[in-house]
């Protein structure tokens, strides 16, 4: 039963990683303040799958010492994040701003591409 072990590493080790990937401070981003004191908390939705698998080779001729026969595996993982919204806390009361499809979310988005584009252009002169 050496495969089952060398399987439970395999997801044990890619478990790990994958707590210190998404932590609370992905969902929940870390506060913004503004020189008015207003509080700014970035809000992002995540979406992880996520697969292992391994076995052993069928008719193996190689045997280690320890009997064990050659061992095959992999994992894989894909994560998304989307921002959904900020939630403002200015002092008086807290309010959330959902981010979503609409001509205004898509010119929001336009323009970080656009400021990206313009630092890089930038940078290269």
């Amino acid at each position: 039963m050496v495969e089952n072990k060398q399987i439970d590493r395999l997801i044990e080790g890619t478990a790990q990683r994958l707590s210190q990937l998404v932590d609370i401070d992905t969902v929940i981003g870390k506060p913004v303040y503004s020189s008015g004191g207003t509080e700014i908390i970035p809000l992002a939705k995540v979406t992880m799958g996520y697969l292992s698998g391994g076995g052993e080779y069928g008719t193996a001729k190689i045997v280690h010492e320890d009997g064990s026969i050659p061992f095959a595996g992999g994992a894989g993982t894909v994560v998304s994040m989307k921002p959904v919204g900020f939630l403002i806390d200015d002092g008086k009361g807290c309010r959330l701003i959902q981010l979503g499809d609409g001509p205004l979310d898509r010119v929001i988005e336009k323009a970080g591409e656009l400021l990206e584009q313009l630092t890089e252009r930038y940078a290269r002169s």
